[in-house]
């Protein structure tokens, strides 16, 4: 009797795991372990459950050693409170056809990695004290066109490549999930989607080696419908960076809530290769640019808590165009922002509202180089205007609208001057409430200072010079300049102009310091 009920109570559980479509690894690998390889085990759950019409394959507290493993549809990774699945270290546990990536899934409907615990790629086993080029992991997490993808709550930790790419995908939800690698890890991206469309990121605190989301395109799909909210990210590199590659269309996205700390760039757009950057917003966000003096020294470049950059790495030009900041305070020990167009394919309708800019030091601008975002660019950028000593540098652009752009210099000042907005090739130019805090004001730089620009309006603005002037206009194409309703009661010298003062039209020059 007593062995006919044991029995029944296997077929009992067996039938309740169908019904509930749960795999419970605790109970079906014997022995589980940070030093015993299950791969082999966890892949018939996976195929089993799929089989089984779908569900979840649920690890309990404990460690758990992994090699490539394969999502198939409407099957989930649950990591409950207390576990922690490990990849392996070993390069042989890592399917070459599945893009060596620990968790892989192409052409599949409804999967995930949801739960509270823990997946460690144990990434630093491959790269530190390694030479390059570093034999590891292609990815972390790698999804290929599928639909309904979901990461819910997990800790991603020690990545050996990008943490987690969706490429060419259609509905994927991120939310509340941790990414945390070393600073100094080679390549460990946060999330990466690559030709897809439909992302929502949202709730999650990434911390890693390079850029801490990074939309790209490629194949000939676009990247679009992108969300991004309430999020805190943490780079070696930039925060959010749009490219390098970049294709085709990047389009459609929304970044509100964020904040930026300890970053090289803050939001960066590289456009190398042809594709067409538009209709994005960044709205309610923080910049802080690294304080970290080492890293710096490394960079030539500098830092740049917005930097918009369009050139060419081989085949077209690409374009650059309807991009709205607003709402976003910048606090940087040294950083300035760059927009840079081309002569033929300039920056199109570049919108800032109501940017606040805290600046901590001056270093020259002397020597500087602006950032490639690649490796194998080796010749000399024609667009590089990153040696301008000016908080904001615009070239190549056609529709700039600016409206409340502060700037706070808490440096020491008098040493290496800038100007807190410099223009050249700028046309159809609105500035509005703009204000500048100096401890010392400048007198050799002007405040603005464009160069064969047109069509550019000052207004609302409360400007203060001393030795130099407010307004300096160069250039034989520099035609159309407006200054209206600015309180110019501490300037004491309001233009200075190569090409004739008839270029600038000023009504309100009686509250001009005498």
């Amino acid at each position: 009797m007593k062995k006919l009920f044991t029995v029944g109570l296997f077929f009992f559980c067996l039938s309740l795991t169908a019904q509930t479509g749960v795999f419970d690894v605790s109970q079906e690998v014997f022995g589980p372990g940070k030093d015993v390889l299950i791969t082999t085990e966890l892949q018939t759950l996976i195929d089993r459950c799929a089989e089984a019409g779908g569900g979840k394959v649920y690890f309990p507290a404990g460690e758990y050693l992994t090699g490539s493993l394969v999502l198939k549809s409407n099957v989930y990774l649950e990591l409950g409170p207390g576990a922690t699945l490990y990849g392996s270290t070993d390069m042989k546990d890592y399917a070459a056809s599945d893009g060596q990536s620990l968790i892989y899934a192409k052409g599949v409907d409804n999967v995930g990695i949801i739960g509270s615990g823990t997946l460690n790629g144990q990434g630093d086993s491959f790269w530190r004290g390694k030479p390059r080029p570093f034999n590891r992991p292609e990815r972390f997490i790698l999804i290929v066109e599928s639909t309904n993808v979901h990461f819910k709550d997990i800790k991603m930790l020690n990545s050996p490549n990008w943490n987690l790419e969706v490429r060419n995908c259609d509905g994927v939800w991120i939310d509340g999930v941790t990414m945390i690698s070393e600073r100094k890890a080679p390549n460990s991206d946060g999330i990466d989607p690559v030709s897809s469309r439909n992302v929502f990121i949202s709730n999650c605190y990434i911390e890693v080696g390079d850029d801490a989301i990074c939309p790209k395109s490629q194949d000939g799909v676009p990247t679009e419908n992108l969300v991004v909210t309430n999020c805190i990210l943490d780079s070696d590199d930039a925060a959010i960076k749009f490219g390098t590659r970049s294709e085709d269309p990047i389009r459609n996205c929304v970044f509100s809530n964020i904040i930026i700390r300890n970053t090289d760039y803050g939001i960066a757009f590289f456009a190398k290769d042809g594709g067409t950057f538009e209709n994005i917003r960044f709205n309610n966000i923080t910049i802080e640019t690294t304080r970290e003096a080492a890293a710096d020294a490394t960079k030539p470049s500098g830092t740049y808590p917005i930097f918009m950059d369009l050139e060419r790495r081989e085949g077209k030009l690409g374009v650059i165009r309807d991009i709205y900041f607003s709402d976003i305070s910048i606090d940087s020990p040294s950083g300035s922002c760059l927009f840079l167009g081309q002569p033929d394919k300039p920056l199109e309708n570049i919108n800032l509202k109501n940017i606040s800019f805290v600046l901590h030091e001056r270093p020259p601008f002397a020597g500087k180089m602006k950032p490639r975002g690649v490796r194998n660019l080796k010749n000399k950028a024609l667009n590089d205007y990153s040696d301008v000593a000016a908080n904001f540098s615009f070239a190549h652009v056609r529709g700039l609208y600016i409206d409340g752009l502060s700037v706070t210099d808490r440096s020491a000042g008098g040493k290496n001057e800038r100007r807190f907005l410099w223009g050249y090739d700028v046309h159809d130019v609105s500035l509005n409430n703009l204000r500048e805090r100096l401890p010392v004001a400048n007198v050799n730089l002007p405040m603005l200072h464009f160069v064969e620009s047109s069509d550019v309006e000052v207004s609302n603005s409360s400007p203060r010079t001393e030795g130099t002037a407010f307004l300096e206009i160069d250039g034989e194409a520099s035609t159309g300049f407006t200054l209206r309703n600015n309180d110019l009661r501490k300037v004491v010298k309001l233009l200075e102009t190569s090409n004739g003062a008839d270029v600038i039209n000023v009504d309100d020059r009686q509250n001009l310091r005498k």
